[in-house]
């Protein structure tokens, strides 16, 4: 990392004092005498010496400007103005620390270095979960226009430190979209702590969320500090929020409004610096009208509300997806090359995907491993998920199954046998759902009901 510093002072004496005091430390300093002039070169740096009066405006505005648009910098502001408050101010606006003018150079140089050895620490703990988190499916993949203005959307409440309300049906991807808003905001470098209040039962959940002491329940042979303190300085996102308990609701919201929580079996208040982002696939206003959810808590959820759009609405996003899962699935699963046909490309475009991008998903997947040819056909995908297929997709699958093995019997009569048990099961099929009535039968079969008797009694159905 380069060791440069941008210094925003109107005050030429003060930017040669600190320059000369630097450039030795192996700095590069830059120097603007304005916040207007400071603010267009502020992205290029990760460091900077923000003075609090200055020209054309207040330092502690810039500071908020700066957290915004460059939220991984470091701002040390500096003033002659040794007030409490403006201290305070700058602190809980996110200044990293704060210089009194006339400052001991010695003093400058501690704080910038260990400012700097900040910065190197956080690009380590970056290079650390990335190299760590890899290989997890992270990345979304998208191009239609829906997706394209989440995508915008996430750009914009990222880098503001404010709750989001993910919404949206099972497998759209809505962690996915957490993790974006996460990585683009100045607390990436901080852990990302997931819970599906689905998956855990309803009596450990509150445990599971805000720890516990030794002997607080049946079990607790030593403490345990739940997921609200792993995602200390990070991001907690709490997934299929409207299963949540309606009393644990209101201790949740407790913890989002004061940021304190104690953990089960003790009486000590924790305080917790986490970013919640919460996530539902339920209408959470039918819930609070049947009380099931708490009002207060929606509205605290729902600073900014992110819609994510079923797959059926993104078609431009489904031949991407595909092609993504599949050669993701032919490295991890080390198969050979393989592509789609245009015939398999077409049912995947028609195809209606109820559960969303997670079965697109699970379908190439399966269909990668099983599928023993190159290009992967509308047969292949068809197979194992029947509810996607039509009736000739379907009987064409299961011959495809049998055909080697018929067709090693010599004088097998394949058609006449082929024909005769399908005609079988067809009628027993349609008889057992009609309770035995035969002119039922018949008409949904399109048959006379004479035709349907001769064949109940040739094929010996009873």
């Amino acid at each position: 990392m380069e060791k440069k510093i941008l210094v925003i002072d109107d005050d030429k004496s003060i930017s040669w004092v600190i320059e000369k005091a630097l450039e030795p430390l192996g700095f590069e300093v830059v120097s603007r005498s304005t916040i207007k002039s400071g603010l267009k070169v502020s992205d290029s740096f990760n460091l900077i010496l923000l003075d609090l009066m200055l020209p054309d405006g207040n330092g502690l505005d810039a500071l908020k400007e700066i957290k915004v648009f460059n939220p991984d910098a470091i701002v040390i502001m500096v003033t002659a103005q040794g007030r409490m408050s403006v201290a305070i101010e700058a602190m809980k606006e996110g200044a990293y620390d704060y210089l009194e003018k006339p400052f001991d150079i010695d003093e400058l140089k501690i704080v910038v270095e260990r400012a700097f050895s900040e910065l190197l620490m956080r690009k380590e703990l970056m290079m650390l979960r990335q190299a760590k988190d890899e290989c997890l499916p992270y990345e979304m993949i998208a191009k239609s226009k829906g997706m394209l203005k989440i995508f915008k959307e996430i750009g914009k409440v990222a880098p503001k430190d404010v709750t989001v309300l993910i919404s949206g049906e099972s497998g759209t991807g809505k962690e996915l979209v957490a993790r974006a808003v996460h990585n683009n905001s100045r607390r990436k470098v901080g852990p990302f702590v997931a819970i599906n209040a689905a998956s855990i039962p309803k009596d450990l959940l509150e445990a599971e969320l805000f720890g516990w002491e030794k002997g607080a329940f049946t079990g607790a042979v030593e403490r345990g500090d739940g997921k609200i303190s792993s995602a200390e300085g990070g991001t907690l996102f709490l997934d299929e929020i409207s299963e949540l308990d309606i009393n644990l609701q209101a201790k949740l919201l407790r913890f989002m409004q004061e940021k304190e929580y104690s953990r089960i079996g003790s009486s000590k208040t924790l305080k917790a610096n986490v970013r919640v982002i919460g996530a539902t696939n339920q209408d959470l206003v039918k819930s609070i009208s049947s009380g099931r959810f708490r009002e207060d808590l929606y509205y605290r959820f729902n600073v900014v509300e992110l819609r994510v759009p079923p797959l059926r609405e993104r078609k431009d996003d489904i031949l991407p997806l595909a092609g993504h899962f599949l050669s993701s699935a032919v490295r991890d699963f080390e198969l050979g090359p393989k592509d789609f046909t245009k015939e398999a490309e077409k049912f995947l475009l028609q195809y209606e995907w109820p559960g969303n991008v997670r079965e697109l998903e699970n379908m190439v997947k399966r269909t990668s491993i099983l599928s023993k040819n190159i290009r992967i056909d509308r047969r292949d995908l068809a197979a194992g998920d029947y509810s996607a297929c039509s009736i000739g997709d379907f009987i064409e699958v299961k011959l495809c199954t049998i055909m080697k093995k018929l067709s090693k019997v010599e004088n097998s009569d394949l058609y006449s046998t082929v024909i005769s048990e399908v005609e079988k099961s067809l009628i027993s099929i349609v008889l057992k759902e009609t309770g035995g009535n035969q002119l039922k039968a018949s008409r949904i079969l399109g048959i006379n009901r004479n035709t349907l008797a001769k064949m109940i009694k040739q094929y010996k159905i009873v």
